[in-house]
């Protein structure tokens, strides 16, 4: 499922009504008629007050008032703007409204703004739409915070009120729905964080789209709905499931490269060997007895040293995939190393932690690698790596980027980028993303298709916060770890379904 902008989408209806003849007044039929039977099966109710800007969304707002009479249900109508400011389409539905008796309000003042919405028992919200591109102020932000304040439960149509359906930011503020119904496809104001807090269940309606419209390859961002995981060869042994290296620990830091190892572990990896400083040596058995360790000459902070680096390459040399970064540090000559081993490292590298704010300000590094590389950046890891480049981050470094956060985004130097469903606030722990670097470097060392074994990783990471049975306040990255045999039996054996309905996350009706 792809995921747009409002220009995207604006290009997409005109695509529709130039190619296939459909009207816009079929379009928003449709985007009623869909909104119609959502809160039909979703809600009761009898009295409904619908809040209509002057745009095209007030144009379904207008659509829907007209079906919600023809079910018999007491509709009042809210009208927000200039009447002579309509586009022509909600001018038209307008026009029809007026000729049934139902009530409908232009610009009412508080007073009667606050009885309407005493006397309602569910809110629709078709005040402002995805074309909305400043700060809202006036009347519009008044009807919001109402909307907001009111006890009835609020839907939207198309996107909250409010939300920047590009950035997906709060433009001052936003309606707070119950539910969201869009139309044609998500925006991104309806997928990418914050804004899609705001949307509550959300639905999405193809509104008869003709399916040819969304394969254009203009359109470059969709849901991260990656393909089938790959059946166990039964005749398999350990180096023919993935051999991998994790390089990192350092001073206090021996945490993190053990919680990658173990996470590889779990994601299917055949064979993991760690190169830590070699003061680690004894307690990382403890952490991680499965992995192979090899202990490295430290510097005086007890951190990897320089003098290691033609013994990593050799290392590295042998194996599928290899971590780079996690509890590295900064130690200036560690920092070197790191700067040394990025280009030189023949096989897929996921560069994590540490060894990002090494790579920050050298793209050049990256740039001149011919295997796969993957870059994990969490938002202050993203600012810094885009201090000296305009150019998005896959570009600048010319590798796969994981940009983590609520909702975390995959990227692609192409152009592609993939949104991710699963996941929720209980990743926000130390430690979860050593865990998404082990096991984005196992599915690397198994998967010929190495942005889809990214993708699968990301996923799989953000369903062990989704599984887990209790607070998100307890969660732990070693969580994380325990979680992830009954996520790939899960992600098995669910995989048609959570594809069709977007992880639970998004429904999606004609």
């Amino acid at each position: 499922m792809i995921v747009l902008s409002p220009e995207e989408m604006r290009l997409m209806d005109e695509n529709c009504i130039r190619q296939y003849g459909i009207p816009a007044l079929i379009l928003m039929e449709n985007a009623a008629s869909a909104a119609l039977n959502h809160i039909l099966d979703s809600y009761r109710f009898n009295k409904v007050l619908i809040i209509c800007g002057r745009g095209n969304n007030g144009g379904d707002g207008l659509a829907l008032a007209r079906k919600l009479y023809s079910t018999e249900k007491k509709v009042e109508v809210l009208i927000s703007g200039s009447k002579g400011k309509m586009t022509d389409s909600s001018l038209q539905n307008l026009l029809c409204l007026e000729k049934l008796p139902i009530p409908i309000f232009y610009n009412p003042d508080k007073k009667r703004r606050e009885k309407l919405f005493n006397n309602s028992e569910l809110i629709v919200d078709a005040l402002l739409g995805t074309g909305l591109n400043r700060e809202v102020d006036g009347d519009k932000k008044e009807l919001i915070l109402e909307m907001n304040q009111s006890r009835s439960p609020v839907v939207s149509l198309d996107i909250p009120s409010g939300l920047d359906g590009k950035s997906s930011e709060e433009l001052g503020c936003a309606v707070k729905a119950e539910s969201t119904i869009c139309f044609g496809a998500p925006k991104y104001g309806n997928i990418k964080s914050p804004g899609y807090l705001k949307n509550g269940k959300l639905i999405c309606s193809r509104i008869s789209f003709p399916p040819e419209l969304y394969k254009d390859e203009k359109f470059k961002s969709e849901l991260n709905l990656p393909e089938a995981l790959k059946t166990r060869d039964p005749l398999g042994y350990k180096n023919s499931f993935g051999k991998i290296l994790v390089i990192g620990g350092g001073g206090d830091y021996i945490g993190a490269p053990a919680l990658a190892a173990r996470a590889a572990y779990r994601s299917g990896a055949g064979y993991v060997t760690v190169a830590v400083p070699a003061s680690h040596n004894g307690t990382f058995s403890i952490h991680c007895p499965e992995a192979v360790i090899k202990g490295l000459k430290e510097t005086a902070a007890a951190t990897i040293s320089e003098e290691n680096f033609e013994l990593l390459l050799e290392l590295s040399s042998k194996q599928d995939a290899v971590v780079l970064g996690p509890g590295m540090t900064q130690q200036e000559e560690t920092v070197s190393l790191i700067r040394k081993l990025i280009p030189a490292i023949p096989v897929p590298l996921v560069i994590d932690a540490d060894a990002l704010n090494a790579l920050a300000g050298f793209p050049e590094l990256t740039l001149k690698r011919k295997s796969a590389t993957v870059i994990t950046p969490h938002p202050g890891e993203q600012r810094r790596l885009a201090e000296k480049t305009e150019d998005a981050l896959e570009k600048a470094y010319n590798a796969i980027c994981v940009y983590k956060g609520p909702r975390t985004v995959i990227s692609l130097p192409e152009g592609r980028e993939y949104i991710n469903l699963t996941g929720n606030e209980a990743l926000g722990t130390a430690g979860s993303g050593d865990v998404l670097a082990g096991i984005i470097c196992a599915l690397l060392a198994q998967e010929e298709d190495k942005s889809e074994a990214v993708k699968k990783a990301v996923l799989l990471h953000g369903l062990a916060a989704d599984l887990f049975d209790g607070a998100s306040d307890s969660f732990t990255a070693s969580d994380i770890i325990e979680l992830l045999p009954r996520c790939f039996t899960a992600y098995r054996e669910n995989h048609v379904n959570w594809t069709r309905n977007c992880y639970n996350r998004m429904e999606i009706i004609p």
